[in-house]
């Protein structure tokens, strides 16, 4: 158990439920999803094995989690003090493929940052946990989309440094924070020019 109190942000998701984050300055910022509702029909279905379902949706406030993860990355502990496992992706398309993200039609319009497979701590079950958070290119907007699968269950009441869970590893906090951080970004006509040529 962590010395240092524990930070915990519960994102409300505009579809129903939430992602919750957590850290104690340590080892990274761990994630689960809490009630999530949306599910994403993939097309075509190339799924097998242990293939955990897709959930995406909208964070509806970029602000908290910007500030969250910049907080971690300023005060985060030299020594780090989880044994993390890295994760590792079993019979499933990674994340991008799986959302079709790095098709040219749709970095036209938005800029992501995957975190694909993500560390793990704690005992793990099931399809390694990825999380892909996306933005609109050209607009300050305040929400954020998302994408994610293989994240652990956070039930209600539970209490966050006793579970499982997904972790975004210093390094990638890091990388996470200067995206959160960065403006929108143009609107890349000229790609979608190519695309319809």
């Amino acid at each position: 158990m962590p010395s240092t109190p524990t930070y915990v942000l519960a994102a409300p998701v505009s579809e129903g439920g939430e992602l919750v984050f957590a850290h104690a300055f340590d080892s990274g910022i761990r994630v689960w999803m809490r009630g999530l509702t949306r599910t994403v029909d993939e097309r075509p279905r190339r799924l097998r094995g242990v293939a955990a379902p897709l959930y995406g949706g909208t964070i509806r406030d970029l602000e908290p989690v910007r500030d969250f993860v910049a907080d971690f990355v300023e005060h985060a502990a030299d020594d780090p003090a989880l044994p993390l496992t890295p994760g590792r992706i079993r019979d499933t398309r990674p994340l991008v493929a799986r959302t079709s993200l790095d098709a040219v039609s749709s970095r036209m319009h938005f800029s992501y940052r995957a975190m694909s497979p993500l560390h793990t701590v704690g005992p793990w079950n099931g399809a390694a946990a990825e999380l892909l958070l996306s933005r609109v290119r050209g607009l300050d907007y305040r929400h954020m989309g998302f994408f994610a699968t293989g994240l652990p269950e956070l039930s209600a009441g539970a209490a966050p440094d006793t579970l499982p869970a997904a972790v975004i590893s210093r390094e990638r906090a890091e990388y996470l924070a200067e995206y959160l951080e960065a403006p929108a970004g143009p609107v890349l006509h000229h790609l979608g020019r190519a695309a319809h040529g």
